[in-house]
């Protein structure tokens, strides 16, 4: 537990100071900045948000977080084997719903773009600095600068919290600092999936 809470706090901590980045100034070539970035149109978020939340991403990373559920026995109230596994995939996918959509909604509040868009060109950094802006931050303003994401922060412990009201039992506040952290570890994961695939 402690080692779980000490690393999701490392990693909030140091998220802003690795994925600062100060928007492009009017000095460093605009027609390129302007080439490489376009805010997306509300129904271009909207397909965004299908395919993020219900594509086959979405799948995959349930049938992973159903298997580790599994594999520590949570909820000990479900059962092992397959019937145990199909309640434990179900759970992460209504995770993901839940997630994805508060992310869908707050980002259209606060005008972040959450769009994992490769790279324009002269990608700088690593993959895993990518993959780490992709987790904690978002896409803004007419430049596309990096920033903080509030969606990004929100949605995955909205989507664990709503999920502990329907598994069976009392859950601990230490599991669900687990389960939030989990869900930190996963979505970085897939993001950092991306990043080898995209490029």
């Amino acid at each position: 537990m402690r080692n779980t809470l000490l690393l999701l706090l490392t990693a909030l901590s140091a998220a802003p100071y690795l994925c600062a980045q100060e928007a492009p100034s009017a000095k460093s070539d605009p027609v390129n900045v302007a080439r490489s970035y376009t805010p997306p149109t509300h129904s271009e978020a909207f397909r965004a948000y299908l395919r993020h939340t219900y594509g086959i991403g979405s799948v995959l990373e349930a049938g992973v977080r159903a298997g580790i559920d599994q594999a520590r026995f949570q909820p000990s109230q479900w059962p092992e084997g397959a019937q145990g596994y199909g309640e434990r995939f179900g759970s992460a996918m209504g995770e993901i719903v839940v997630r994805g959509t508060t992310e869908y909604g707050l980002g259209q509040i606060f005008h972040e773009d959450l769009r994992i868009l490769p790279c324009a060109s002269n990608c700088s950094g690593s993959k895993f600095k990518a993959a780490l802006e992709d987790t904690f931050t978002a896409r803004k303003g007419s430049d596309g600068h990096r920033a903080f994401s509030f969606a990004q922060i929100i949605g995955p412990i909205s989507g664990s919290l709503v999920a502990e009201t329907w598994k069976p039992g009392d859950n601990s506040r230490a599991q669900t600092i687990k389960g939030i952290g989990l869900t930190y570890g996963l979505v970085f994961t897939r993001n950092l999936f991306l990043e080898f695939v995209r490029r």
